[in-house]
This record gives C-alpha cells, sequence and structure tokens, in this order.
C-alpha cells in the first residue's frame, strides 16, 4: 500500500486523450499514484509509447486506438477495456481541442474574426471534439459505475470556460458546456456514490504548443537564444498571477486528488488550474 494519502492503488482509469498533452501527463500520475490506465487515443502510436512507459511504471496498462465521437467505437473501447482489465473506476475525459475551417474565410489585412464569420462546420465540429465526446464516453462507462455502486469521473474544461476570449468563441462556449454537463450529471449521480467533477486548465505547455514555438524561434532571429517555453512565458505572463505557466502532470495532481477517496465529498466542482487567473 502507498504511503501516499492521494494512493489509488489497484484502481481502473481510463483516459482519453491520453496518448499525448493534458493526457499524457494525467495517465503518467494516475500510474504514479497506483492506478492501472486504459490509453484511448485517436492516435494508436502515441497510446501504445505512453501505455508501455505505464508498464515500465508497474503499472497495467492497455492502449486502444479509438475515435471517440463515434458511440459504436466508444462500446468497443469500454467493453474492451472491462475484458482486459475486469473493472473501470475512474474515467478522465481529456479529448477536446480547437478546430480549424476547412476553408478558411479570406479576411482584409488587419481584421479580425468576429462572430458572424464563425463558419457552421466548425461550431459543429468543435462541439463534437469538446462537449459530444465526454457524453458519450459517460454514457457508455456510468452504467458500469452504477452496477458497481461508485465511480470517478473528471472532465477536462479550460480556464476559458469563464474568460472571454472572442477570438476563441465556439471553443470557449463548448468548454462552458462541459462545466455545466458536468455539474448536471454529478447531481443526477450523487445519490449512485460517483463523483462528477472538472479541472480547468490554464495556459499549458505540451509538446504540440512547444513545437509551435520551436517553428517561430526558427523564423524570427530576434527569439535566438530562447526557449518555446520563455517565448510562451512571455505571451502569457500577463494573464498570469503567479508568473509561471502549468504542466500537464499539474492537471495530473489535480485529476489524481479528485478521483481519491481524499476528495470523496467533492462533487460538481470545477478546478482552475490556472496560476490565479480566474479568481472568485
Amino acid at each position: 500500500m502507498s504511503d501516499n494519502p492521494f494512493s489509488i492503488d489497484g484502481k481502473v482509469a481510463i483516459v482519453t486523450g491520453g496518448g499525448q498533452g493534458i493526457g499524457e501527463g494525467i495517465v503518467r500520475c494516475l500510474a504514479d499514484d497506483g492506478a492501472d490506465v486504459a490509453v484511448v487515443d485517436l492516435n494508436g502510436d502515441t497510446a501504445a509509447k505512453v501505455a508501455d512507459e505505464v508498464k515500465a511504471m508497474g503499472r497495467r496498462s492497455h492502449a486502444i486506438q479509438s475515435d471517440v465521437t463515434d458511440s459504436e467505437q466508444i462500446d468497443q473501447a469500454v467493453q474492451e477495456i472491462i475484458d482486459t482489465f475486469g473493472q473501470i473506476d475512474i474515467l478522465v475525459n481529456d479529448v477536446g481541442g480547437g478546430v480549424r475551417a476547412k476553408r478558411p474565410q479570406a479576411r482584409p489585412p488587419g481584421t479580425r474574426q468576429t462572430f458572424v464569420d464563425i463558419d457552421e462546420d466548425v461550431w459543429d465540429r468543435t462541439f463534437e471534439l469538446n462537449a459530444k465526446t465526454q457524453f458519450l464516453m459517460c454514457r457508455a462507462v456510468v452504467p458500469h459505475f452504477l452496477k458497481q455502486g461508485s465511480g470517478k469521473i473528471v472532465n477536462i474544461g479550460s480556464r476559458l470556460a469563464v474568460i472571454p476570449d472572442p477570438q476563441l468563441f465556439t471553443y470557449c462556449v463548448t468548454k462552458a458546456a462541459v462545466v455545466h454537463f458536468t455539474s448536471l450529471l454529478a447531481t443526477e449521480l450523487a445519490p449512485h456514490n460517483i463523483n462528477v467533477n472538472c479541472v480547468c486548465p490554464g495556459d499549458v505547455l505540451t509538446p504540440n504548443i512547444a513545437r509551435m514555438f520551436e517553428r517561430a524561434i526558427q523564423n524570427n532571429p530576434e527569439a535566438e537564444g530562447k526557449t518555446p517555453a520563455d517565448m510562451f512565458l512571455d505571451i502569457a505572463k500577463p494573464r498570469i498571477p503567479m508568473q509561471r505557466l502549468q504542466t500537464p502532470e499539474d492537471m495530473g495532481k489535480a485529476t489524481v486528488f479528485l478521483v481519491s477517496e481524499d476528495a470523496r465529498n467533492i462533487t460538481g466542482q470545477a478546478l482552475y488550474v490556472d496560476g490565479g487567473q480566474v479568481m472568485g
């Protein structure tokens, strides 16, 4: 038995989007605190890589390539996890992100996108990625939680659920939906000993963001000597009271707490792990 007060020894967790970025950090933290983890990702190679890392930590792990916008693929994945581990105790819904227009509209130089410029397809696909995936995953897993009389769900939201950014209009709306979905589901499932909470990241330095800033450094002679973290922090620091970026592991540690028994009486909450950007 672990000496860690947040030990989740013997628990089986599903992490969607667990093959990269925030999801990968959450997988590592869950495994570090004793959980066995099913890594579900659209990219089977990255899922397998992370699953192998979990096994190297001495925990059981299983990688599943799945598109969690598709209910049939989700049902197959959940059944495969039950067949592999015999149980599910924790569900972390990390899949999400921004969506680009398939045919971006040309705008005059110096102008910014407004609400009326939002493409209907982008609106639909962003909701599918950020909100529908969580609904479908919960719908597939909750019956197992009800049967066993317990379960923990953590949905990944964003600080932008409550901080409006007109340039990320649709993303903000979908993340606000995630937070409200969390509270509604928590209310329904509370009598069944099932906790549902939301972790809302701030400015997280993920590998994808780091690669974006690496390209910016290569194309900007004035950035010579800077790291991707330096450039990201230069942009983000004015909006972060604690003056530092967040990491995928920060989200993982918050998740571990929320799925531990020390948080057994916490449900329906949105925890903003953002260096103080959202207060009050």
